[in-house]
């Protein structure tokens, strides 16, 4: 199991290894087409990936963690901290900073939060946007229609566990060729000259739930992606498309029509789904489907 020390949103973290179960061992590489933080291809035993997303900060990231090793990264954000103030539990504990209920740490890190928010937006340094998801409300990375960064303040701080995810990321990520494109999933520089042996994954934004980064994902994106993928089969190409198909009382009707005609592994979960004001558990039947 390996786990992004970004806690991207919707990151494949909880079920890589059952992923990784269905893919088959003549693969020579991976495409990801909505790759996000790539847990997928960075879990696997495949040393050659294509990670394409339309976000270009998560891939930013992505090259960040691949052209530095986890010393040069972790020396980087803890001399941001420093320097800006933050909170830094990890070497200083926690006795100096007594948390408030419900509050956390917030408290003490939302000025310093605020000055390396504004300094990111001014000189979008990789390692500040680095410190700022470990900072930020569940580790979000939203930015405005200025292409600036706009969460606020969260809880933790860089913490052990998010030390020992940097570790195991940059080892995993470091092994791979990667190449790394932004495109739409439709553009179909993502599908010419592309060797039968490669897998295609599929991780998209889901139609029935209501997570921040699925607000521009509608019916239409939906319908599309299904016709390409039927397009890649008839044309013998290899798939995995990973979606949720019943969540918190809705189903996903178009996805549970269209996967009868494909192999489906269901993977049956709860999801936590945190706001201001509460956190919703949410039962969610996830699926792996694919066409071998």
């Amino acid at each position: 199991m390996l786990y992004s020390p970004l806690n991207y949103q919707g990151n494949k973290s909880r079920i890589v290894d059952c992923l990784l179960s269905l893919l088959p061992q003549d693969v020579s590489s991976i495409r990801e087409i909505f790759c996000g933080s790539a847990v997928f291809s960075f879990a696997s035993d495949v040393n050659k990936v294509f990670l394409n997303d339309i976000n270009i900060h998560i891939t930013d990231l992505i090259r960040f963690f691949h052209d530095n090793s986890a010393d040069e990264i972790i020396e980087q954000a803890d001399n941001i901290i420093r320097h800006y103030g933050l909170t830094n539990t990890f070497y200083e504990g926690k006795q100096p900073y007594p948390e408030h209920r419900h509050e956390g740490l917030s408290n003490y890190n939302k000025a310093a939060f605020n000055r390396l928010k504004a300094a990111y937006n001014s000189d979008k340094d990789i390692a500040k946007l680095f410190v700022l998801s470990i900072y930020s409300f569940n580790h979000y990375l939203r930015f405005n229609s200025n292409d600036e960064f706009n969460v606020p303040v969260g809880k933790v701080d860089f913490v052990k566990t998010l030390r020992e995810k940097t570790r195991s990321y940059c080892r995993a990520i470091r092994n791979k060729e990667i190449i790394i494109s932004n495109y739409d999933f439709r553009s179909d520089e993502l599908y010419c000259g592309v060797e039968k042996s490669t897998v295609y994954y599929f991780d998209p934004p889901y139609l029935i739930t209501q997570a921040p980064y699925n607000l521009f994902w509608t019916e239409r994106e939906e319908i599309d992606l299904l016709n390409l993928i039927d397009k890649l089969n008839a044309s013998g190409y290899r798939f995995i498309l990973s979606n949720v198909i019943e969540s918190n009382g809705k189903r996903n009707d178009l996805l549970y029509e269209w996967m009868e005609k494909y192999n489906v592994k269901h993977i049956h979960r709860q999801y936590l789904n945190s706001s201001y004001q509460k956190k919703n558990i949410s039962n969610a039947d996830e699926v792996a489907i694919s066409n071998f």
